[in-house]
């Protein structure tokens, strides 16, 4: 036996990716991490002869303990029929016993066999097998003539097999003309399908391309696709047709694409069917099936056996039937457009009618309601991305346990009648929601109890209250030589959210276009934080509207005026407070004060593409992925426009009695995940953002809308909120603070991620950023930001990660190593630089605090610190 070394792939020309090919190759030696086999070692490391006898023994101890426990069931049990027959009883309660099957997985069994990897012994049946598979997927790319030789070096020295495959590809089959048979309707569809390729890809379909069978079948899917979107009924791939004339001097291609009919049941004999030609569909009715019980007074059973109707629909078994209907026609249409479709004023639209049919007095969700879900509208034509849609439109309310749309064609017409039938989730539920967060790279655990009533007043309105409190770890304030204490603050409060549809407080039926698909968020929240520094009490009201545009955009804008009302207040320890008035850092107290922020205008938008396919050349495939988000706050200036009926203390105006902030900030984020080789992608992250303060703010932006760099989601060659601002020189500074905020960010990072196994990923990465004041903060010189000297204020870091893929979350341990310090002096800034000496570092020292070398070291910290142990939840983005 030998052990597969390796497998290669030499070819003679680069016409075929090696990646696919080797995909197709049926054995694949044995996992390596960099370039180690790990996991086969841990496999070879633990004796299974070792493991079987620990396991046996285990299992004479549970067989030795369940037939105790059963003693003692049965005890229990004839005690309890004795006392039942006393009692004139024929049945009693027995106690049964649970747990009676030996499941246990040991520890050393789980490591060897799930997280370990037997030995790959070489396999000549199957390497015959991936030679004739390699040919076969030549010839599907269009290489007739391939010819593949496979190849196998022993190595009688460390009993290994290395494996090449050599390819010929040989002369590819194109394209050369397409003949179009079938129906006029279809092949107009098709000329159709033509400008839309040439407008997207620069070319049309076919036009010279390879004689691929993969890329005819994503043709058969896309077009079939488009067709249905075009109206076209029940149109799918297996009405497409190729016949290939191939033409071996030439490599050639002559291909006939032929529309077939579709075959439907003859009416004249139902054992029978018979062709016809697809046409243009439109949509006649509208059905809404609110299948429940919920409003049904008495026996629902009885009352439908009574009236001699089913109790499950003959359309859709699975769900109950209903006895009531109620007609909804909406009036939308402007006057102009009234007058042009020549309708009478008052007269619903001719599109927007559907019937609901349910159980009870009246249905449980308003019929408007319903009919602001559908885009398959009565007297319009059928597409079926509208199917897709209002589907996905009825899920997004959140009300439904089961939701099946049907489509029925109606006999000797080019109509459909569209059924919705629908399930009702539980209205109202209770949950309990723990929590672990690395938020601003500080751990912290939480929980919270939450209550959600669905559907509140028959409108899908959500309200959830929520009760929670946990735990966070917090970097010191002042002193930045110790490290905060781990969960060192605790935090409680309640919150209610109310989720309403439309732009509340107008009804959702105001807005004429169902594409947004707008929802009301009204969202208070009061929370208690406990510090050995501070208490702190935290109010905040939310009004935001909620607008989705299809599967990659979000709109949230707040209610002008009052988008968010926020206070603040910190009741700081006698300790805190002396320092702070020690220290008399107007940034620093004004961030550690309370605070009140009158937010008169939110406006935040997030573009991801997920959800889409995107096509590049002729393949379809999620190329990228692109996360955009930015976020844009105004506060104060409402508040400042009535500064005349106000009072002031400090130069600042009050508004009952709070001095307000007044400041603009914006915040953008842009994440590109590009996927590479199999199970490794690549993933960059610039963030950018910044915070004007002015009139009456004077200093810094509130502390919860201020800007921090460093730690396990930033900057991971510093520690959480430790980097910056631009060039402040920490290190010379004995009363530096631990915790560093400012107005301005930038920001980046690249990550490449590989795959160690099934459980564990890799990842080297490099992540680039600062912050910078607005204003000159005198006791952090060089902090503000200036466009001449900001480029070489910007920290950059490197460093490695290992992350535990458990499926529901992700575990992240990094190792941020610092290689350019923007606070050091010229000549001290990259790590390579005096690292034997450091030279440079200290003598800024020397001249600054006007001591010794020696006395210095004492003094200031050592420069290039790794920063260890980024513990994190999930991906850092």
């Amino acid at each position: 036996m030998y052990l597969l070394k390796s497998n290669e792939i030499v070819m003679n020309k680069n016409t075929i990716s090696k990646e696919e090919v080797m995909s197709i190759v049926r054995q694949k030696p044995n996992q390596k991490t960099f370039g180690l086999p790990i996991k086969l070692f841990i496999f070879n490391s633990i004796d299974s002869v070792k493991i079987a006898d620990k396991r046996l023994k285990k299992k004479k101890s549970f067989d030795f303990k369940l037939k105790k426990k059963r003693e003692k069931v049965n005890k229990i049990n004839q005690k309890r029929i004795r006392k039942a027959i006393k009692r004139g009883e024929t049945e009693y309660d027995e106690k049964v016993l649970s747990d009676t099957v030996f499941s246990k997985v040991l520890f050393r069994e789980k490591l060897k066999y799930k997280f370990g990897q037997k030995p790959i012994v070489f396999d000549s049946i199957l390497f015959d097998k991936s030679v004739e598979q390699i040919a076969l997927f030549l010839k599907k790319k269009g290489y007739y003539y391939n010819n593949v030789k496979g190849n196998v070096n022993y190595s009688e020295k460390d009993s290994k097999a290395a494996v090449s495959y050599s390819i010929n590809s040989g002369p590819l089959y194109v394209i050369d003309s397409v003949k179009l048979l079938g129906s006029s309707l279809i092949i107009a569809l098709y000329k159709k399908y033509e400008r839309k390729q040439l407008a997207n890809e620069g070319e049309y379909p076919f036009r010279n391309i390879p004689f691929d069978l993969d890329y005819l079948e994503l043709f058969r899917e896309d077009f079939s696709k488009f067709t249905r979107d075009e109206t076209v009924y029940k149109f799918y791939t297996s009405n497409i047709h190729f016949t290939a004339d191939t033409l071996k001097k030439t490599m050639k291609v002559n291909l006939i694409l032929e529309f077939l009919d579709r075959f439907v049941q003859d009416p004249n004999n139902k054992d029978s069917v018979k062709k016809v030609p697809f046409y243009s569909t439109e949509i006649k009715n509208v059905y809404f099936h609110l299948s429940d019980t919920l409003n049904v007074k008495g026996s629902y059973s009885n009352l439908m056996l009574s009236k001699g109707i089913e109790l499950t629909d003959s359309l859709a078994p699975q769900f109950l039937n209903t006895l009531n209907t109620v007609f909804y026609q909406k009036i939308s249409y402007s006057k102009k457009k009234r007058e042009k479709l020549k309708l009478p004023k008052g007269t619903p639209d001719p599109f927007r009618m559907v019937y609901v049919k349910y159980n009870g007095d009246k249905p449980w969700i308003k019929p408007e309601i319903l009919e602001l879900q559908n885009y398959l509208e009565q007297n319009n034509k059928f597409k079926e991305y509208y199917l897709d849609r209002s589907y996905r439109s009825l899920i997004q309310l959140g009300v439904f346990s089961s939701i099946k749309p049907i489509l029925v064609e109606i006999p000797g017409t080019n109509k459909l009648d569209v059924h919705y039938y629908l399930e009702p989730a539980e209205k109202q539920s209770f949950g309990f929601e723990p929590k672990f967060t690395t938020t601003s790279g500080l751990m912290g655990a939480n929980a919270s109890v939450n209550y959600t009533n669905k559907n509140l007043f028959r409108g899908t309105e959500k309200v959830t209250l929520s009760f929670g409190g946990g735990f966070e770890t917090q970097t010191q304030v002042l002193d930045a030589s110790r490290k905060g204490n781990f969960f060192n603050t605790f935090e409680i409060g309640p919150s209610v959210k109310l989720d309403l549809p439309g732009l509340f407080p107008t009804p959702p039926t105001l807005l004429k276009s169902k594409r947004q698909k707008p929802r009301t968020e009204i969202t208070t929240a009061l929370n208690f934080e406990k510090r050995d520094i501070f208490d702190r009490r935290v109010f905040q009201l939310n009004y935001m509207w909620k607008f989705l545009v299809g599967k990659t955009q979000v709109f949230k804008m707040g209610f002008p005026g009052a988008s968010v009302i926020k206070f603040v207040q910190i009741d700081p320890s006698p300790q805190f407070e002396q320092q702070l008035n020690t220290i008399n850092d107007a940034f620093l107290t004004s961030s550690y004060s309370d605070q009140f922020v009158w937010q008169d205008f939110k406006f935040s938008w997030e573009f991801n593409n997920k959800e889409k396919d995107f096509q590049e050349g002729k393949k379809r495939f999620l190329n990228s992925i692109i996360y955009f988000s930015t976020t844009l706050d105004a506060a104060g200036n409402l508040l400042y426009a009535f500064r005349g009926r106000q009072d002031m203390i400090s130069d600042q105006y009050q508004f009952q009695n709070l001095i307000y902030s007044q400041f603009v900030r914006i915040d953008n984020q842009y994440i590109l995940t590009k996927k590479l080789k199999q199970k490794t992608s690549l993933h960059m992250r610039l963030s950018g953002g910044g915070g004007i303060p002015y009139r009456n703010t004077k200093t810094t932006l509130p502390y919860d809308y201020s800007f921090f760099a460093g730690g396990s989601n930033d900057n991971r060659g510093w520690t959480a909120r430790a980097l910056g601002p631009g060039g402040y020189k920490y290190h010379l500074d004995t009363n530096r603070l631990g915790t560093q905020i400012a107005d301005i960010r930038l920001g980046g990072s690249v990550e490449y991620r590989f795959s160690m196994g099934s459980m564990f990923k890799g990842a080297v990465f490099s992540d680039f950023g600062n912050i910078w004041t607005y204003n000159e903060d005198q006791s952090r010189q060089y902090s503000k930001f200036e466009l001449k000297s900001f480029l070489p204020q910007i920290a950059l870091s490197a460093g490695v990660g290992l992350r535990l893929d458990l499926d529901f979350f992700v575990i992240r341990l990094d190792i941020g190593f610092p290689i350019y310090n923007p606070a050091y002096e010229d000549g001290a800034r990259w790590v390579f630089q005096d690292m034997k000496t450091r030279a440079t570092y200290y003598k800024e020292g020397e001249l600054f605090f006007g001591q010794t070398n020696e006395q210095v070291r004492k003094i200031m910290p050592k420069p290039f610190p790794i920063n260890f142990f980024n513990f994190g939840i999930g991906y850092p983005f």
